[in-house]
């Protein structure tokens, strides 16, 4: 391995991005790796430079961030033969967190970079009114997207503590989406307040949305959170963190590789917007190679 990518949010993890940026620099060229720097503070300039150092010679990417930096390189990344490393500096780490324990060790990712082989993986691909777009762990609608929109219009908060402040102010003004869910197996519309189209099993920092799912099975796992009351709700949404919400009622998983939702709703996907729907989904088994820490 001669040439590296190297790409970072300076902003990213309060300032720790910035930080490991320095030390897996110096790593890097302590083992006689060329690097190639791209430190942007929007998604645009961050994309642009990356699909034109691309288009060079790159033996591989290293995202130094959390899941936002990843959603950006794995645009550029999928169906490419160009592995993907990610040194977990963000929020959510959760794309990071499926490959194994989150290890910021600069010496030993440079090892395992140098030294072991990557894996394939599956990637969720989009078509919706912003055009194709690729995620690596959870497609979301319905009550978390909202929450997500709020949170992303407060200027003033910043960390977590935003998104438990949306929580707080969309709640009381939710109602349950109509859904219509278009799958091989037939057409359904459902009423419901969250689906979840897992590619990863975690979102949000750790939130086990769905357990079983698999990156490399072929398959997402899509949960269908089915009309509760807003009691029960603040009830089941917590017990999402450690995946005890799978026994709930309300609570309905499908297994399916591709499928369309209408709604009058928005979708995100790793913590991005996608946009409105309806999208079609589809998993692309083996589009990504990345390393893992397991």
């Amino acid at each position: 391995m001669k040439n590296v990518v190297l790409l970072a949010n300076p902003k990213s993890g309060t300032g720790k991005a910035a930080k490991y940026f320095e030390l897996i620099s110096e790593e890097f060229k302590k083992n006689h790796v060329q690097i190639v720097s791209i430190l942007a503070d929007s998604a645009e300039a961050t994309s642009k430079k990356l699909q034109e150092v691309l288009s060079g010679q790159v033996d591989a990417v290293m995202a130094i961030g959390g899941d936002g930096a990843v959603h950006l390189a794995i645009q550029e990344l999928a169906l490419s033969n160009i592995p993907l490393y990610v040194l977990p500096c963000g929020t959510g780490n959760d794309f990071a967190r499926t490959g194994g324990p989150l290890d910021l060790d600069v010496t030993r990712a440079v090892k395992r970079m140098l030294e072991t082989s990557p894996v394939e993986i599956d990637l969720g691909r989009t078509e919706s009114e912003i055009g194709t777009r690729w995620f690596g762990q959870v497609l979301s609608t319905g009550f978390d997207s909202l929450v997500n929109e709020r949170a992303n219009r407060f200027s003033f908060v910043k960390g977590q503590i935003k998104y438990t402040i949306a929580t707080l102010l969309e709640l009381p003004l939710f109602r349950p989406y109509r859904y219509e869910m278009v799958t091989p197996g037939g057409t359904r519309k459902i009423p419901a307040m969250l689906i979840a189209v897992a590619n990863g099993a975690s979102y949000g920092g750790g939130m086990l949305i769905c357990p079983s799912a698999d990156r490399r099975d072929g398959l997402f796992e899509v949960m269908v959170l089915h009309p509760v009351s807003k009691v029960e709700l603040l009830k089941v949404f917590p017990k999402v963190f450690k995946g005890k919400h799978v026994s709930h009622p309300a609570v309905e998983f499908i297994k399916v590789a591709k499928l369309t939702l209408e709604s009058n709703a928005i979708a995100y996907a790793d913590g991005e917007k996608i946009g409105s729907l309806p999208i079609n989904i589809e998993i692309v088994p083996k589009a990504l190679r990345v390393w893992e820490t397991r």
